[in-house]
């Protein structure tokens, strides 16, 4: 591998792995922020869990203590301890009764530490108080407790006050925890291999097709358009690759569309220049005798018109491309100005005894650049003339319907192939049949009708038969002044 080809390998190969990078970012990012929300979920259920059960297990008491109390001075006794000792045996609790006062009835142990601190007495008013925290005096680990404050009827009908509190260790919350988040890094560790693994293997692909794109590039920016990047359909840059086809297919046919244009301007500039020069050259070195100078002046004059028709048409192409031709817009009759214009080839029409219809009712208004449109009826109209079969028929058409104004212009005749029809609006483009019978003729007439008609958002189409006729049909907005 060249070095040329490294650097154009590491460039696709760098784009892979901005790609990959980034991919990693979001990946982890997604992954990162779904486990905390999945592991902050869990934990706060399985909290809720245990702090359910440590409150129905402290309402359970309550209730046991109030069967047959008889008044404060009767708690505590045997029965009360037992059951409070019962209690804490089956649920690995400390409890803790206390009195209105905040007085321990029933202390766990002598000297630690009391669950019922004054700061929890408040949340005791409306509430339940469950909170993790350090509750007992030599507490090493983080503990559950719940406080709840219940009321009993005495005997004598009196209603006494009285708290109770378990405390449980809460170390198995922590526990929990940790194993969600170990669970959840292991989880996200594996995510991030598989799609590490799963892009290195999609990366490749995309670097062989990147690589197949380049070399079609390179050859493109050599001036050679017509390699073809070939992509299979399910493949990911295929979409991309169709573009590229397309935009060489273009590039190509403009291409050759400007090399045909370059060969044609100067065959029809190196013809009457040769010309010209020829036999002015004649008429000054005495080979063309003083009698025959007029009639050759009056070819050099010709061929000199004949110039500048070129240059005036090559020059309002130019114009139409660069979108530097402006509208003169004005109201005015076509069907007077399509007279106006047949009148200018009558003597030609009546050499070849063509016969002339459409022309007794042709009356439309239309808003258009009255010049420029006479440019386009005279290009179509000198088409028909030149083409039309000897003793045949030339017919115009004038129609207004939706909106639109149409004009047509047939000529029977040779017409024209099928595959001419695609080609006949092209620069300096003649049919076989037009290059043995318009000797004079530049081929960028009808070229200019298309570039005026779409100058005024409307379209020029042809229709033809082989061997029966040609028409031209001319379709413009109707707009008012």
């Amino acid at each position: 591998m060249s070095q040329n080809q490294k650097n154009k390998y590491s460039g696709i190969s760098m784009l892979s792995k901005g790609y990959l990078r980034l991919s990693q970012l979001l990946l982890f990012c997604g992954i990162l922020l779904t486990g905390v929300i999945m592991v902050c979920s869990a934990v706060s259920n399985y909290t809720k869990s245990i702090k359910d059960a440590l409150q129905l297990n402290c309402e359970a008491l309550i209730a046991n203590i109030g069967e047959g109390y008889g008044n404060k001075y009767w708690i505590p006794n045997e029965q009360i301890t037992s059951l409070l000792q019962t209690a804490e045996q089956e649920y690995d609790y400390q409890v803790y009764l206390y009195d209105e006062n905040g007085d321990e009835i029933y202390p766990h142990a002598k000297g630690e530490g009391s669950p019922l601190a004054p700061s929890v007495k408040p949340y005791l008013r409306n509430d339940v108080f469950m909170e993790v925290g350090y509750y007992t005096e030599n507490a090493s680990q983080p503990e559950l407790c719940c406080v709840i404050q219940f009321m009993l009827t005495s005997t004598e009908g009196t209603q006494d006050r009285f708290y109770i509190a378990a405390v449980s260790e809460a170390d198995h919350l922590i526990s929990y925890t940790r194993t969600l988040v170990l669970q959840m890094a292991v989880c996200l560790l594996g995510a991030m291999l598989l799609f590490m693994m799963l892009f290195r293997l999609g990366a490749a692909r995309l670097d062989r097709q990147f690589l197949k794109l380049n070399a079609v590039v390179e050859q493109y920016a050599e001036g050679e358009f017509s390699a073809r990047a070939e992509i299979p359909e399910q493949d990911e840059l295929y979409p991309f690759a169709c573009t590229l086809n397309r935009m060489a297919e273009f590039i190509e046919q403009n291409e050759t569309t400007r090399k045909n244009f370059v060969a044609n301007v100067s065959h029809e500039l190196r013809t009457p220049m040769t010309t010209i020069g020829g036999f002015a050259d004649g008429i000054l070195d005495g080979t063309i005798p003083p009698e025959q100078h007029d009639k050759y002046t009056r070819i050099i004059a010709d061929e000199i018109h004949r110039l500048r028709t070129l240059v005036n048409s090559m020059l309002n192409l130019s114009k139409f491309e660069a979108g530097e031709m402006q509208l003169r817009s004005k109201q005015f009759d076509v069907g007077q100005l399509l007279i106006k214009t047949v009148l200018m080839f009558e003597k030609r029409i009546t050499d070849k005894n063509v016969e002339v219809e459409g022309l007794e009712d042709a009356a439309l208004q239309l808003y258009a650049d009255e010049d420029l449109l006479f440019q386009v009826l005279y290009n179509l109209i000198e088409n028909a003339v030149k083409f039309v079969n000897e003793g045949g028929v030339i017919s115009f058409e004038l129609q207004k319907e939706n909106g639109m104004a149409s004009i047509t212009v047939k000529n029977t005749g040779e017409g024209l192939a099928d595959d001419e029809l695609s080609k006949v609006f092209d620069r300096f483009y003649k049919t076989d049949t037009s290059r043995s019978q318009d000797k004079t003729g530049l081929g960028l007439g009808l070229s200019i009708a298309r570039k005026i008609v779409h100058l005024h958002e409307g379209h020029i189409v042809v229709r033809s038969v082989k061997g029966e006729y040609t028409a031209f049909e001319v379709q413009l907005p109707v707009k008012n002044a």
